[in-house]
Formats: C-alpha cells, sequence, structure tokens
C-alpha cells in the first residue's frame, strides 16, 4: 500500500508497465500510451470492457484523472469508467461513469447534445447513484476524495474542481482501493448497442494524501 503522493502522465512505457495491469474482462485489451495520452478503445457492436487498474493501493486522499470526453453518438451503450475498486474479503466502488446516457436520464438532466452524463456512485456500503453533466469533445479533471470520519469513509466526488456530491459511507476507512481507468460498452448507460469503435484519452491520474 502506498500513502505517497503518486502521478501517472502515461508519457513513458517502462513506467506504465512498472505501475499498471491490464484488467480488461473477456476482451482484447485495447489500450496504448498515444502522444503523452493512455488511450482506451471499444469496438462496435461488442460488449468489450477495456480497463488498467494500478498496481499500488491507497486509501485515504484525493485520486484525480484528467480526460478528454470525446464526442459520443447519443443513447449508445459506452462509458468511460474513472473508479476505485476493493475485491479482498469485501467488494467496494466508488465510481465515475461517463457517457451519453439513456433518452430518459439525458431528459431528466436537461442536458444539451454536446453534453454527457456523468454518475458517481458508491457501489457497496451503501448503494448510491447521483446523475451531473460534462462537456463532450472537451477536456475535465474527476476527483474523489476520501476522508476518514471515525473509522468510515467519507466519499467527496468533484467535476473540475467543483464539489458535486457527498456521502457518508460504512466502509471501514483502513480499506485499501487499486484506482482503475477504462472504457466499457455498458448498457446501463445508452439505449442501443455502439456503432462506432469509441476511445477515450487520459492524460494523467494523480493520488495525494
Amino acid at each position: 500500500m502506498s500513502e505517497k503522493p503518486f502521478v501517472a502522465t502515461f508519457d513513458n512505457q517502462e513506467d506504465f508497465q512498472r505501475n499498471w495491469k491490464n484488467n480488461s474482462w473477456k476482451s482484447p485489451a485495447f489500450y496504448q500510451l498515444e502522444k503523452g495520452f493512455l488511450k482506451i478503445s471499444t469496438r462496435p457492436n461488442s460488449n468489450d470492457r477495456v480497463k488498467i487498474r494500478s498496481r499500488n493501493t491507497f486509501t485515504t486522499g484525493k485520486y484525480t484523472w484528467r480526460i478528454f470526453v470525446p464526442k459520443f453518438k447519443l443513447y449508445e451503450q459506452v462509458s468511460i469508467g474513472a473508479f476505485l475498486y476493493h475485491n479482498q474479503e469485501k467488494e467496494f466502488e466508488f465510481d465515475f461513469e461517463i457517457g451519453s446516457g439513456q433518452e430518459k436520464d439525458r431528459e431528466q438532466l436537461g442536458l444539451k447534445n454536446d453534453e454527457a452524463i456523468v454518475f458517481c456512485v458508491s457501489q457497496f456500503e451503501p448503494f448510491n447513484s447521483s446523475q451531473y453533466p460534462v462537456q463532450m469533445n472537451d477536456w475535465s479533471t474527476f476527483t474523489i476524495e476520501l476522508l476518514d470520519i471515525d473509522g468510515f469513509y467519507f466519499v467527496k466526488w468533484y467535476i473540475n474542481n467543483q464539489l458535486v456530491k457527498e456521502l457518508q459511507t460504512q466502509v471501514d476507512a483502513s480499506t485499501s482501493f487499486r484506482a482503475h481507468c477504462s472504457l466499457e460498452n455498458l448498457g446501463f448507460i445508452g439505449d442501443k448497442k455502439t456503432t462506432q469503435e469509441n476511445f477515450v484519452l487520459f492524460d494523467y491520474f494523480e493520488f495525494k494524501k
């Protein structure tokens, strides 16, 4: 477990191999370092779930991803993931999931055609999900902050340095997490299968106590 600050700038293959591991689920590992970014892709009309995870684990602190959110086709099932995951004795997960969104979700948020939907989610203890807008075809930063409040994690989600969500969990504050970067063709984030190859760019990931 690392309590030191950690920054991945995705511009050095040796550093990348040392600090990250393929975690793709039943799909080819379509990711590469390209022009100083981590590029992840998924195939059209597939169930690709392309993921990498940090080799280090982390606890309390701020986790930040800078991500280029592309122009998604509306209502198609592809989701950028920037998330923390623990799966030892118990399973815990704190997420950003970013995609076009289903038509009903987009209407509920009043999204413009050039905005994507961001799901800020705690998957366990408790399950809790909220949705927010973010600009497509642009760079944004996404931060999850874990605080120790009376021995349990208090979680904050930030989009472009703006606090959008807070949640007190029942997750023990000694629980360690691996950071993940992903692009996955997931059903919940759209109404129809993808019709094109999709991609996402990660500029950096940073952990600070």
